[in-house]
C-alpha cells in the first residue's frame, strides 16, 4: 500500500502533479471510514488470526489438564500452576499476542486462583465459595491490567456476579424472585459497562470493541433469562413448555421483540440469540395449540419449530442492516450519533 512517503517521491519523480497526489489522500481517507462503518456493522471482533492460534490452543488445553490434576494432589499445587501459567502467559498473550490461548489461559489462571482458597468443588456453595469467586475475579483483573485481553474482562464480572449472588443465597433473604432480580441487576450493570465500551468506539477498530463484546456475551444470557423468569411464572429454562398460557406467549413474543430492536440498535447480536430458546418454545406450543398436538411429544412439531426458527435468523441476518437504518430513523440523534454506524444502503 501506498504512504505519505511514496506519494511525495511519485510527486518529486513527476509521476503524478500535487493536485493528484493530494486527491488520492483524500479519496483514501473517505475509503478508510468507509470501511470502518462497514466493520463496525460486521461486529467483528478477534478471536484467531491463523490456524497456528488452535494448534497453541490444543497444547494449552492439554497442559492445563495435565497441570490441573498434578496441582491437586501435591502441596501448593495449584499456586505452582498459577505461576506456570502465568508464565505461559507471558510468551504466548504479551509477546505472540495470541488471543484464543490467550482465552484458555485467563481460564486457567482464573481456575488455579480460585482453587488456592476453597477446595471442595464438589460442594460450591456459602461464604467459602463466594470468598473464592471474589477472588477468581481479582485474579482475572490482574491478569487483564498485565495482558489487556479483553476476554478477562468477562471473568472479572462474572466472578462478582457470583459472589454476589452466593453470599446473598448464604444470607438467607433470597428467593426466586429476588435471585432473578439481581442477576437482571447485574446483567443490565454489565451491559452498560459494555456500552461504555461501545460509544468510546463506534467504528469498532480498536480493542475496546472486543472488550464490549465479551461484556454483551455475558450481560446477554442474564438479561434474558431474569427477565423471563420475572414475567412468565415457572420459565426456568426446561418448563416452560409446560407452563405457558396465551398470555405468555404474548408476553415472552413482546419481551423478544423489545430485545431485537435494543439488539438492532447496539448492533449486537447477542441479546436476540439469547433469546432464541425462549423463541423456540413459544413457537412450538404455537404449533402444537393449533394441531391440537403436545409440542413434546411431536417429532413433527419440533423439526417444524426449527425450522421456522432458522429460517427466522437468516432473515433477520440478512435483514440486520436494512432494520437498523429503519429504527435508527426513529430515534433522536443525539442518542444514535453515540451508537456504532450504520451503513449506507
Amino acid at each position: 500500500m501506498l504512504d505519505d512517503g511514496d506519494l511525495e517521491a511519485a510527486t518529486s519523480a513527476g509521476i503524478v502533479t500535487q493536485q493528484q497526489a493530494d486527491a488520492l489522500r483524500k479519496f483514501a481517507a473517505e475509503r478508510q471510514a468507509q470501511n470502518a462503518i462497514e466493520r463496525a456493522d460486521d461486529e467483528r471482533f478477534r478471536f484467531m488470526r491463523s490456524f497456528n492460534d488452535v494448534f497453541f490452543a490444543v497444547g494449552i488445553a492439554l497442559f492445563g489438564l495435565g497441570l490441573g490434576f498434578f496441582a491437586s494432589i501435591i502441596a501448593f499445587g495449584h499456586f505452582l500452576a498459577a505461576a506456570i501459567t502465568w508464565a505461559l502467559s507471558e510468551l504466548v498473550v504479551r509477546r505472540l499476542r495470541l488471543v484464543l490461548p490467550g482465552i484458555l489461559l485467563a481460564c486457567l489462571f482464573t481456575y488455579f486462583a480460585m482453587r488456592m482458597v476453597f477446595f471442595d468443588w464438589r460442594q460450591p456453595s456459602g461464604t467459602p465459595f463466594a470468598i473464592s469467586a471474589l477472588v477468581g475475579s481479582g485474579a482475572a483483573a490482574i491478569f487483564y491490567a498485565r495482558f489487556r485481553l479483553p476476554f478477562a474482562l468477562l471473568l472479572i464480572a462474572a466472578g462478582l456476579i457470583v459472589f454476589i449472588e452466593v453470599e446473598a443465597f448464604s444470607a438467607g433473604i433470597i428467593n426466586t424472585v429476588v435471585a432473578s432480580l439481581i442477576l437482571l441487576l447485574c446483567g443490565l450493570a454489565v451491559f452498560g459497562c459494555a456500552m461504555i465500551y461501545d460509544v468510546s468506539d463506534p467504528e469498532r477498530v480498536t480493542r475496546r470493541s472486543d472488550c464490549a463484546f465479551w461484556l454483551h456475551l455475558l450481560a446477554a444470557p442474564l438479561i434474558v433469562h431474569s427477565i423471563f423468569q420475572l414475567l412468565v411464572p415457572g420459565s426456568t429454562f426446561g418448563h416452560l413448555a409446560g407452563s405457558l398460557t396465551t398470555t405468555g406467549v404474548l408476553i415472552v413474543f413482546a419481551v423478544i421483540v423489545a430485545l431485537t430492536i435494543v439488539a438492532l440498535l447496539v448492533d449486537r447480536r447477542a441479546l436476540f440469540v439469547s433469546a432464541l430458546s425462549y423463541l423456540g418454545v413459544v413457537i412450538g406450543y404455537t404449533i402444537s395449540f393449533a394441531s391440537g398436538q403436545s409440542a413434546e411429544s411431536s417429532l413433527k412439531a419440533t423439526f417444524a419449530t426449527l425450522l421456522i426458527l432458522g429460517a427466522m435468523v437468516l432473515a433477520l441476518g440478512v435483514a440486520w442492516q436494512p432494520l437498523r437504518r429503519v429504527f435508527i430513523r426513529l430515534f433522536p440523534t443525539s442518542l444514535t450519533n453515540r451508537l456504532p454506524r450504520v451503513a449506507p444502503a
